[in-house]
């Protein structure tokens, strides 16, 4: 089973500094070409630590199809490189509702980066307090979170 990452996901923990959570969590993680494309813009604060992480721990691969046959759904064209990529068995890391409408649609295996963070609390991969940390950081940045989910969150990762 291979964890295929969107770009969201990505530069969400990239700003708040915790990019290597992932690292920790599943050691290998995956995204496409396009997604490759998408983060390491020029203008990206972030690049540099992409680039570190690239063909270490990310690994980029390719897939097929074209992505903008999946716009019609809602998708830009890194998730929907992603479904392209995808075999039956992945794991995608998706936070945008479209994205997760058509993943569930399709039956793929999926979760959110808060649901992903709380997962990695109570399986011991995090400990409480960086869980913590992480979803406080993402709270208070330009992460877009409902306040009942940091609150689910919160409790949740106090609970373990």
């Amino acid at each position: 089973m291979r964890i295929l990452v969107d770009s969201s996901t990505l530069i969400a923990l990239a700003r708040i500094g915790k990019l290597d959570v992932l690292k920790t969590v599943f050691e290998n993680v995956y995204i496409t070409t396009m997604i490759k494309k998408e983060i390491l813009k020029e203008e990206s604060p972030d690049a540099e630590a992409f680039k570190e992480a690239i063909h270490q721990w990310i690994h980029v691969i390719e897939y097929k199809g074209n992505p903008v046959e999946l716009k019609k759904y809602g998708m830009d064209s890194g998730e929907a490189s992603l479904f392209l990529a995808a075999q039956s068995n992945d794991r995608l890391i998706l936070d945008e509702t479209n994205a997760r409408r058509f993943a569930e649609a399709k039956g793929f295996k999926f979760t959110g980066l808060i649901g992903l963070i709380v997962a990695a609390v109570r399986a011991g991969k995090l400990m409480r307090q960086e869980g913590l940390e992480v979803i406080n950081k993402l709270a208070m940045g330009d992460f877009r979170i409902k306040l009942e989910l940091y609150l689910w969150a919160q409790e949740e990762i106090e609970r373990t």
